[in-house]
């Protein structure tokens, strides 16, 4: 189901953690995709993540 990155946030935020992120494993190989990885998204952008995509974090431990 989509999510916004607004609701990303929340649930990294309950981890003890700051997303900043995606990768999108799908696009791995597209330059013009920049490998999938997204940083900074807008916020309010819904997105459909596959199991396999992983989140950007920061994090202490």
């Amino acid at each position: 189901q989509p999510v916004n990155f607004y609701t990303v946030l929340e649930a990294a935020r309950r981890r003890g953690e700051t997303a900043i992120g995606y990768r999108i494993t799908r696009q791995h190989d597209d330059a013009a995709q920049s490998y999938g990885v997204i940083t900074n998204p807008k916020k309010s952008a819904l997105v459909t993540f596959a199991p396999e995509d992983k989140i950007i974090v920061l994090a202490e431990n």
